[in-house]
């Protein structure tokens, strides 16, 4: 179980950091807004990953899933930041 705590805990730290990075860049609001925004919707991303997590049968087999969110996650951050600029 502690394999599976630990795992949940930081892919859901992880991948609520990144998704909420995006719903900040698209979101046409003011910056309070979209911090309180950021704020209740990371916590529900960070629950929602850890209780996928713990579905799981190992942590292997969720972080495999966990990284492939993360690395689609990334890719579009990359590209909203470059097309930004």
């Amino acid at each position: 179980m502690w394999p599976k705590s630990v795992a949940a805990f930081l892919w859901g730290l992880v991948l609520a950091i990144s998704l909420m990075l995006i719903v900040f860049r698209i979101l046409p609001a003011a910056v309070d807004v979209k911090l309180f925004v950021g704020l209740m919707l990371g916590f529900c991303v960070w629950v929602g990953v850890m209780t996928f997590c713990y579905s799981r049968n190992s942590a292997k087999a969720a972080s495999v899933v966990c990284v492939k969110w993360l690395m689609a996650s990334s890719l579009i951050n990359a590209l909203l930041f470059f097309s930004q600029t």
